[in-house]
């Protein structure tokens, strides 16, 4: 697997918490193209590099954690929407739409103390590193995977942290699908070797890279 860059981490350097970079109201739907924020009571966040993208909510009306991401021959785009601060509770979700090219979907986000980076893969794929055991969940065996990243973008800044990765094969569109983060989180903190710190964001996320472009319709709560 190609190694990518913790985009949001960057994101996160660049763009203050909560400050919205660029966004265009149109009628009810605010398209918006990069930055940090909340919408109908969740947090969002979204980089760019290269080529175009945004991210709007354009159902989150009826369906508060509804959002879209439409992208086009992007080097890097990471996004989504959840919660800040995170923590071990059930992330339902339902991909409404999916089409395209993308590396992954999945729920995403970083602790600190220690600095942390996790991801669990529910579409595309998120090894590399050293594989660690699998954790059975939601009906599925995640693989899990550590990896070291060292003087990298993070939340803190350039920083040396760990990675802690978790991937399954796939989930379908359409329907309801739960990850139980408990799960993850408690087989990390007894595997991962490094614990597991205290929570900043976590969200749904899709992430591309490699000019690739696409779109994703869906909901978390």
């Amino acid at each position: 697997m190609k190694h990518h860059r913790s985009l949001t981490s960057a994101l996160r350097r660049v763009f203050p918490q909560g400050l919205l970079i660029a966004g265009l109201a149109l009628g009810s739907v605010s398209v918006l193209h990069a930055g940090t924020g909340t919408d109908h009571g969740y947090f969002w966040s979204l980089y760019r590099e290269g080529g175009s993208g945004n991210i709007s909510f354009p159902q989150a009306g009826t369906y508060a954690g509804n959002f879209a991401i439409s992208y086009s021959n992007v080097n890097d785009i990471v996004g989504g929407k959840g919660w800040n601060p995170g923590s071990a509770r059930t992330v339902n979700y339902n991909i409404g739409a999916l089409s395209g090219s993308y590396n992954f979907v999945g729920v995403y986000g970083w602790t600190t103390n220690p600095l942390i980076e996790y991801y669990v893969a529910e579409l595309g794929s998120v090894t590399g590193g050293t594989y660690v055991n699998n954790v059975s969940s939601d009906g599925h065996s995640y693989s899990f995977y550590k990896q070291q990243r060292v003087n990298a973008p993070s939340i803190q800044g350039t920083a040396t942290f760990w990675q802690y990765k978790d991937t399954w094969g796939g989930s379908s569109t359409g329907s309801n699908r739960s990850v139980n983060m408990a799960n993850h989180i408690n087989n990390w903190r007894s595997r991962g070797g490094q614990g597991f710190g205290s929570y900043n964001y976590m969200i749904l996320a899709l992430e591309a890279w490699g000019g690739k472009s696409g779109y994703i319709n869906a909901t978390v709560w």
